[in-house]
C-alpha cells in the first residue's frame, strides 16, 4: 500500500507538469462530454442512434458508453478478454447513480477513467525521461508535452475506447522495466503474471509487450524452464482458453457466430501499399492529422490513403523521424532502447508486414508511438551546449505547432452542432 501511494503521489518537481497535464486533459474531456451529454442524459434507443450518427472519431468505437449504460459483453472477447469484466464495477456504479439521479452518468464515469489514465500516463512518461533516461527537467517536460500533442495520442485520451487504458498500462510497465534495469533487478514470476493479465486482458497483443519487457530486464533467465512455463506459457494458455470460452458463450444466433480465427483474419489486408501506409498513416496520421477527411472512418467513405495538403507537414514528419533515427544511433548500446526497438518491431510486424488493421493503423498509435519521443530523449544526454539548445528549440517549436494545429481542428469538431 505504501509503495502504491509513493507511485501515485505527485513529486515536487512534477507539480507544474501536472497542472499542465490536468488543464490539457480536462479541457478537451469537458468538450467531448458537453457535446454528447444531451444524448446520454435521457438514454434511449433513439438517442443512441442519434449519438452514433454524430460520433465520428476516426476508427475508434464508443462501445464502452454502451457497456456502462447497460452492461454486456460488447467487445470482441478474443482481442479484449477481460475488458468487459473490468468495466463491470463502473457499469454497476452507473446503474446506482441513474436510479438516484434519473441521469445516465456513463459519460462522466468514462471521462473520469480517461482523465486518471491519461494523467498518470503523462506522469509516468515524464518519470521515464527523468529517472530512466535521466535528462533535465525542461527537455523532459517538453518531450512529454510533445508526445501528448501528437494526433492520435491526443485523440486516444479523449475517446471512449480501450486505448487510453492500454497507453497508461504500457507506460507504467515501461517505467517499472526501466527502473529495474537501473537497479539491476529482475521481474518475479508473479509480477510478470499480474502485468500480463492486466495488459493482455485489455488487449491480447499487449501481452507480447509485457513478455518483451520481462525478457529485456531478466535476460537469459527469462528462458529458464520453470520461469518460462509459469510466467509465459501457463498465463498465455489460460488467457486464450478464457477468451475462447467466453466467446463461445456469447448470445449470438448460431448463424451469426464465426470461427474466432476467421473473425481475426478479417482484420488482415494484404492489398494496401506498405510504403504509402508508412508515410501517410503509420508515421503520418499517427503524429499529424490530415485536414482532408479529418477524423474520418474508412467505413464511412474515408480512403485508406489521404495526403497532406500542406507540403511542410511532410517536412515535420521527416524531421521527427530524423531525430528518432539519430537517437537510435546515440543510444544503440542502451538496453532500454533495445526494449523500445523490440516494441516498435513487434508493431511493424503485426500491422505493416502481416497487415493486421493496416487500413486504420493510426488508431493503434497508443501501443507504440511513445517509442519515438523516448528515443529522441537520448539526444538530450549530449554535453554540447549549442546542440542541446538547438534540440530544445526544435522540440519546443514542434510542440507549439502540434498544439495549435490539433487544438484548432479538435476544438472545431467537438463544438460542431449535432445533426439530428
Amino acid at each position: 500500500m505504501k509503495r502504491l501511494k509513493e507511485l501515485l503521489m505527485i513529486r515536487r518537481e512534477e507539480r507544474w507538469p501536472a497542472i499542465y497535464a490536468l488543464t490539457f486533459i480536462l479541457s478537451y474531456q469537458y468538450l467531448i462530454i458537453s457535446k454528447f451529454f444531451p444524448l446520454f442524459a435521457d438514454y434511449s434507443e433513439h438517442s443512441w442512434r442519434v449519438f452514433m450518427r454524430n460520433y465520428h472519431m476516426s476508427g475508434f468505437d464508443p462501445i464502452t458508453y454502451s457497456v456502462l449504460s447497460d452492461w454486456h459483453l460488447g467487445y470482441d472477447i478474443v482481442r479484449h478478454p477481460l475488458l468487459a469484466f473490468a468495466m463491470y464495477p463502473l457499469a454497476w456504479l452507473n446503474s446506482i447513480l441513474e436510479r438516484l439521479t434519473s441521469v445516465n452518468c456513463a459519460q462522466f464515469l468514462m471521462g473520469g477513467l480517461l482523465v486518471f489514465c491519461a494523467f498518470y500516463a503523462f506522469l509516468f512518461f515524464h518519470r521515464i525521461l527523468r529517472d530512466v533516461i535521466k535528462i533535465h527537467r525542461l527537455p523532459a517536460f517538453l518531450l512529454t508535452a510533445f508526445f501528448f500533442s501528437l494526433g492520435y495520442i491526443w485523440i486516444t485520451i479523449l475517446v471512449a475506447d480501450h486505448f487510453c487504458l492500454s497507453l497508461y498500462l504500457i507506460i507504467y510497465v515501461l517505467y517499472q522495466s526501466g527502473m529495474k534495469l537501473q537497479r539491476g533487478e529482475h521481474f518475479g514470476i508473479w509480477e510478470a503474471v499480474v502485468y500480463f493479465t492486466c495488459l493482455a486482458g485489455v488487449t491480447l497483443s499487449n501481452g507480447i509487450l509485457v513478455f518483451l519487457c520481462v525478457w529485456v530486464v531478466n535476460g537469459h533467465s527469462f528462458f529458464r524452464p520453470m520461469f518460462f512455463l509459469k510466467a509465459v506459457v501457463i498465463p498465455s494458455l489460460c488467457m486464450l482458453v478464457l477468451a475462447l470460452g467466453v466467446n463461445c458463450t456469447t448470445d449470438k444466433a448460431p448463424s451469426e457466430k464465426e470461427n474466432p480465427i476467421s473473425e481475426q483474419m478479417a482484420w488482415i489486408d494484404g492489398s494496401a501499399s506498405r510504403i504509402e501506409v508508412l508515410a501517410e498513416n503509420f508515421f503520418g496520421e499517427s503524429m499529424q492529422l490530415h485536414r482532408e477527411h479529418l477524423l474520418g472512418d474508412i467505413l464511412m467513405k474515408r480512403p485508406v490513403i489521404v495526403r497532406y495538403t500542406w507540403k511542410i507537414q511532410y517536412g515535420v514528419e521527416a524531421l521527427i523521424l530524423l531525430l528518432f533515427l539519430t537517437g537510435i544511433w546515440r543510444a544503440r548500446h542502451k538496453r532500454f532502447l533495445w526494449l523500445l526497438m523490440g516494441i516498435l518491431a513487434f508493431n511493424i510486424t503485426l500491422h505493416i508486414l502481416l497487415g493486421f488493421a493496416i487500413n486504420e493503423v493510426y488508431i493503434m498509435a497508443a501501443h507504440w508511438l511513445f517509442v519515438i519521443p523516448l528515443t529522441i530523449a537520448y539526444l538530450f544526454t549530449t554535453e554540447h551546449r549549442v546542440l542541446y539548445n538547438g534540440l530544445l528549440g526544435t522540440i519546443a517549436a514542434m510542440t507549439i505547432y502540434l498544439l495549435l494545429y490539433h487544438g484548432y481542428w479538435l476544438h472545431r469538431y467537438l463544438t460542431w452542432p449535432l445533426a439530428q
